[in-house]
C-alpha cells in the first residue's frame, strides 16, 4: 500500500510508501507535532455509513489535512533533519535471495518488484526500525520531499 498526497491548490501529487508516511508521522510527533486530525473526504456519507469520521492519517480515503496542520508537520520534520544521520544505516537483508526459488516464473518483473517492496515494508514494521534509521543517508531525500510538500498547505490523502 502507498499513499498519494494531493494538494488541490497546486495540483501537485506525491506518492510515498506506507512505511515512509508512517515513519514521517512518528518522527514528527517525536519533534513536537500534535496532529489536529484530518477532515473527512469530500465525499463522505456519515449517515449512510452510520459512523463518525475518526480524523485518521493512516488510511487513503481522500481525507483532508488542514493547512495549519500540514505546516506544523513540516516544521516538526524540519527540526529533525540535523539529528538524522547522513550515512546509510540499511538493515542487512537480501530480499531477492529469499524469493529466487519461491516466486512463480510467470510473474512479471514489475509484479516481483511489488511483492519484494511489500515484504521490505512488512519487515521494517516487524523490526521496529526507528525513524532516524529509516530516514538515514539516501532516504533523507524522501523526508525532504515530505517536508516540501507539506509546506504547500492543505492536502488530501489517497
Amino acid at each position: 500500500m502507498s499513499y498519494e498526497l494531493f494538494n488541490r491548490s497546486t495540483e501537485l501529487c506525491r506518492k510515498f510508501s506506507r512505511q515512509s508516511w508512517a515513519k514521517a508521522l512518528e518522527l514528527a510527533q517525536s519533534y513536537g507535532w500534535q496532529p489536529q486530525g484530518t477532515r473527512p473526504p469530500l465525499i463522505f456519507d456519515v449517515h449512510g455509513l452510520n459512523a463518525d469520521w475518526s480524523g485518521t492519517y493512516w488510511t487513503n480515503d481522500g481525507q483532508i489535512v488542514k493547512a495549519e496542520d500540514a505546516l506544523a508537520l513540516a516544521q516538526a520534520l524540519q527540526r529533525s533533519l540535523d539529528d538524522i544521520p547522513d550515512s546509510n544505516m540499511e538493515p542487512d537483508w537480501n530480499v531477492k535471495g529469499w524469493f529466487d526459488d519461491d516466486l512463480p516464473e510467470w510473474l512479471s518483473p514489475t509484479e516481483k518488484e511489488l511483492i519484494e517492496e511489500s515484504l521490505k515494508d512488512d519487515l521494517l514494521d516487524i523490526m521496529g526500525l526507528h525513524p532516524f534509521e529509516y530516514f538515514a543517508g539516501d532516504q533523507k531525500r524522501h523526508l525532504n520531499e515530505i517536508i516540501r510538500f507539506c509546506r504547500l498547505g492543505s492536502f488530501m490523502i489517497f
